[in-house]
């Protein structure tokens, strides 16, 4: 016979700022996939923009609530209002960020509420360094509140946070990704029908068309590569927020000759039938955190070659993945010529990134350092907010 009530789960409240496509969005669906049959969490996710997109649909699928809070600017008094009244509906026992508006808003409401509250560092590049004076000084305000939880990604993330934190440390919970980001039997050779390239060499890029992925570089590089392989393709994937960068691109293309063998495919929902399909993955970025992309192909068994920048060489380290130097197409198309060209090779290290990344990057392990961060930090918080009758009801009156 069991002694007292059933223990409360945790009660989760995760806020980001869209749900479209990136890194940090499928760090919170693989969350909310992980844990939705716990009984010891209940998960809420705040989105700071409208719904309707492929993630947004794939939470909700779940039986997850989200709660949409689309706002006019990062400084609309009305939405952070309304966050602040609905983080105060629930008797919340954390608040959780990701993303620079998410962790503005939500750190701010948090600490009027006196929750406890973390937010994570998703780039090595100091995020205030690409936004406005006013946008970046309230985010270093909520990096440096003494409550605030600061988590990295990787290594080099927390080590260059450090400028926008005042010094103050991060925790290091390194990204991880879901096994339902592998493709299925089967997927490389239909994918490679359905697209035709059932003959040729594949490469293959997944991320936004932003600058920091230097699309621009890449298209160079596969050019030098395209001169000596002809019949290779080179496949973008990912959606093109900035028109003129994507036309840009297409230009560029037309310009170096390789238009008939690049393919820009925008956002899909059939990412890892993709990866499956390619011979390798290509990335030229200018800067990363833990990219959750090459995490996604190494987990498929795609030998990868990446510019060395964030913790690229970290994860892909003893697989012989080559890693390049940023801002050099020519070496970048050197370190993709050699592998084309050298079938076992390209075996050999699809395997061993694919063991690599179960032995270091799995969701159960990453799960648990998070939660671990959440009830360390919030546990007084919760018995406070849960003992109290009148506490419960009105978490703005609860004390960290």
């Amino acid at each position: 016979m069991r002694n007292g009530p059933e223990p409360l789960p945790l009660k989760l409240a995760y806020v980001v700022d869209t749900l479209v496509t990136g890194g940090a969005e499928r760090l919170v669906v693989t969350f909310a996939r992980a844990t939705r049959n716990r009984p010891d969490i209940d998960l809420t996710v705040f989105v700071l923009s409208s719904g309707g997109t492929p993630f947004s649909n794939e939470i909700e699928q779940m039986g997850i609530e989200v709660v949409y809070l689309p706002g006019k600017s990062l400084i609309d008094v009305r939405r952070f209002l309304r966050l602040v009244s609905e983080l105060r509906k629930q008797p919340f026992d954390f608040v959780h960020a990701h993303l620079i508006s998410s962790t503005v808003l939500g750190g701010w409401a948090a600490a009027i509420l006196r929750l406890p509250f973390a937010t994570t560092i998703h780039n090595v590049k100091a995020s205030t360094a690409r936004v406005r004076k006013l946008r970046g000084a309230l985010y270093r305000s909520v990096l440096k509140m003494p409550g605030t939880v600061r988590i990295a990604v990787g290594q080099a993330v927390a080590e260059a946070a450090r400028t926008d934190t005042g010094g103050r440390d991060c925790i290091v919970v390194p990204n991880a990704v879901s096994p339902e980001v592998v493709a299925p039997p089967g997927a490389r050779a239909a994918t490679r029908a359905q697209w035709e390239i059932e003959d040729r060499k594949v490469l293959i890029a997944v991320g936004a068309i932003i600058g920091q992925k230097a699309y621009e570089n890449l298209l160079v590089a596969y050019s030098q590569v395209s001169l000596q392989m002809p019949d290779t393709i080179l496949l973008v994937v990912g959606n093109a927020p900035d028109l003129e960068r994507y036309e840009n691109l297409q230009k560029q293309a037309q310009d170096l000759g390789i238009t008939e063998q690049v393919r820009f495919l925008g956002l899909r929902q059939d990412v890892p039938e993709l990866l499956s399909a390619a011979d390798l993955f290509v990335s030229a970025s200018h800067w990363e955190g833990l990219p959750v992309s090459v995490l996604e192909a190494m987990s498929n068994g795609i030998p990868c070659v990446v510019t060395d920048v964030g913790d690229n060489a970290l994860i892909l380290d003893g697989t012989g993945a080559p890693v390049v130097p940023p801002g050099q197409p020519g070496t970048l198309a050197e370190a993709v010529l050699d592998l084309l060209q050298d079938d076992s090779a390209r075996e050999q290290i699809g395997q061993a990134v694919r063991a690599q990344v179960v032995e270091h990057y799995g969701v159960d392990a990453w799960v648990k350092k998070l939660v671990d961060i959440y009830t360390s930090a919030g546990h007084l918080n919760r018995r406070r907010r849960r003992s109290v009758p009148h506490l419960a009801a009105n978490s703005g009156d609860s004390a960290p």
